[in-house]
C-alpha cells in the first residue's frame, strides 16, 4: 500500500526512476565513464545521480 495521499501508479513510476537511476551509477562507476563517454569519478557519478534524483522528487506529483 502506497503511503497516503500517493497513487500505486505514482509510486511504481517512483520506483522504477530510482532503479534506473542506480543502474545508471552502477555503470558509469565500473567504467568510470558517463553515458556520453566522458570521463568520471565515483564521486561525480554519485553526485550526478543524486541531482537528477532531487530534480525528479522537486516535480514529482501526488
Amino acid at each position: 500500500m502506497p503511503p497516503s495521499g500517493f497513487s500505486q501508479e505514482a509510486i511504481n513510476g517512483l520506483l522504477v526512476f530510482v532503479q534506473e537511476c542506480y543502474k545508471d551509477l552502477l555503470k558509469e562507476m565500473k567504467e568510470g565513464k558517463d553515458k556520453h563517454g566522458r570521463l568520471v569519478t565515483e564521486g561525480q557519478a554519485i553526485q550526478k545521480e543524486l541531482e537528477q534524483i532531487g530534480s525528479y522528487l522537486k516535480e514529482f506529483k501526488i
